[in-house]
């Protein structure tokens, strides 16, 4: 196989993977940015817009819309931080909580279940390989 073709294949694999993740996202009455971005103040919070920019890479533009429909909705609790009142900390308000729990657990469930389909020598080679390719793309396109 050359590497056009490995490309491709790669690309198809991470494609299928974040159409199933958009198509959920799509279920849930969210797009999957919003859907991302809920599981990530959900792991991380409190949390401000700037640190979830860096965590994501998405705009910050987008990062703010999405923020702003998600306090609208009662979803999120922004407060001031007493170092800079002009930054918020971002948390999940009791109707924000009961939507994550609802909806983010059978994200976990299904990456879980998928990789206990492997073997304890597959999911060690997996994750391996993973991180090798991982550490070898960084370093190859960033140098």
């Amino acid at each position: 196989m050359d590497n056009r073709d490995l490309g491709k294949r790669f690309d198809e694999v991470f494609q299928k993977m974040d159409r199933a993740y958009e198509r959920y996202a799509r279920s849930c009455g969210m797009t999957y940015s919003s859907l991302a971005l809920l599981q990530l103040i959900w792991e991380r919070q409190p949390c401000t817009q700037k640190e979830l920019c860096a965590l994501t890479m998405l705009p910050k533009q987008t990062i703010n819309t999405i923020v702003m429909s998600f306090y609208k909705q009662g979803l999120l609790e922004m407060l001031e931080l007493p170092e800079d009142r002009r930054r918020k900390s971002i948390l999940l308000s009791d109707r924000g909580r009961e939507l994550a729990a609802q909806i983010l657990p059978k994200i976990s469930r299904a990456e879980s279940r998928s990789i206990q389909q492997f073997s304890p020598e597959e999911k060690e080679t997996f994750f391996r390989l993973l991180e090798r390719f991982s550490a070898a793309f960084c370093e190859e396109l960033n140098g």
